[in-house]
């Protein structure tokens, strides 16, 4: 389904450049814009974000975690671009994809996986995909099988999600990267402060904006350009700019809990247009409130693996363990283990 442009009058002008006619009504500040002055300002939020908030600087290698999505697409055509112009200098990026090894996984669902090798080589950047049952011994079906027969119930988004996090910092540390760029939004930012709030998790705010998972905070730092982009927009760029979109949505996403909030978060947009920046700029705030005022507990290491972990184990080790397969999966990463 192709992403449609906000109702606007095509008779006014772009309040931007002042020449071409309006396409599309920017709701939360009442500006009409033309595409090319929609998409510029796209890549200059994105470029101020890096350069205000010291994201990428120079000497970094930056990963980009590409799923296939339209996000993820244009995060790489983005970081490229500003590369190429030189807007980026010094650094070196790599482009990957996990591969988790279900028949969802993003690495099946990509409409054309070859797009992405290509797109990656336009702008001189080295493409790879990497693989869970390389990496861990098992995929993600095979450990969710064993659990399931072990009698642990565990969503498939969640094992995708924990074991795709300590992929990347096993894989990065291998690779010497810096610095992951992930493809999050503005819509999926104010999901996971509205989801903490929803849950009472106040103690993930610490981790807001920069990690994931606090056991994985003291390793490479994620980084989110697109943070402050609305999904809406992003869609408009990847479609005007020929990404491709996915072929299949996953089925698994339907019983996240994001999902249902992703509808309501729409539903509460039309009537307040900036609810998502509202939600992400009080996670920030509560995030630097209690760095401030609350002493960061120092992080414990788990028995196992000696990853970070706020118990004796951390949450790999608690799947592979009650899948029966730990003792496989430690001797898998013994030259990563560091206790």
């Amino acid at each position: 389904m192709e992403p449609s442009l906000t109702s606007t009058s095509t008779s006014s002008l772009c309040h931007h450049c002042g020449r071409r006619p309006a396409q599309y009504l920017r709701a939360v500040s009442g500006e009409r814009l033309c595409l090319r002055c929609l998409f510029n300002s796209l890549e200059r939020k994105v470029l101020k974000t890096i350069r205000d908030e010291r994201l990428i600087e120079p000497g970094d290698y930056v990963a980009i975690a590409v799923s296939g999505g339209k996000d993820s697409l244009v995060l790489l055509h983005m970081l490229g671009k500003f590369r190429e112009r030189g807007l980026l200098r010094d650094v070196k990026m790599e482009a990957f994809t996990i591969n988790e090894g279900h028949p969802y996984s993003c690495f099946y669902r990509m409409s054309r996986r070859d797009y992405v090798k290509e797109l990656a080589a336009k702008f001189g950047i080295e493409y790879n995909v990497y693989h869970f049952r390389d990496i861990f011994g098992v995929t993600a079906m095979e450990l969710s099988e064993r659990l399931a027969k072990a009698g642990h119930e565990v969503h498939m988004c969640t094992i995708d999600g924990v074991l795709r996090r300590r992929a990347m910092n096993l894989i990065g540390r291998r690779r010497s990267w810096t610095k992951i760029a992930t493809a999050h939004n503005l819509d999926d930012e104010a999901q996971t402060v509205l989801l903490n709030v929803l849950m009472g998790n106040l103690s993930r705010f610490r981790w807001y904006g920069t990690y994931e998972d606090a056991e994985e905070k003291d390793l490479i730092p994620r980084i989110k350009p697109l943070k402050y982009i609305r999904e809406e927009e992003i869609a408009l760029y990847a479609h005007y700019h020929g990404l491709p979109l996915m072929e299949l949505e996953c089925p698994y996403v339907t019983t996240n809990p994001r999902y249902n909030l992703k509808f309501m978060l729409a539903e509460l947009e039309r009537e307040m247009p900036s609810v998502k920046y509202n939600l992400s700029s009080f996670g920030g705030k509560l995030t630097r409130i209690l760095k401030e005022t609350t002493p960061e507990a120092q992080p414990k290491r788990c028995k196992h693996c000696g990853a970070p972990s706020a118990r004796d184990m951390c949450r790999v080790c608690e799947f592979f363990e009650k899948a029966g397969l730990l003792d496989a999966y430690l001797q898998k990463i013994r030259p990563e283990i560091n206790i």
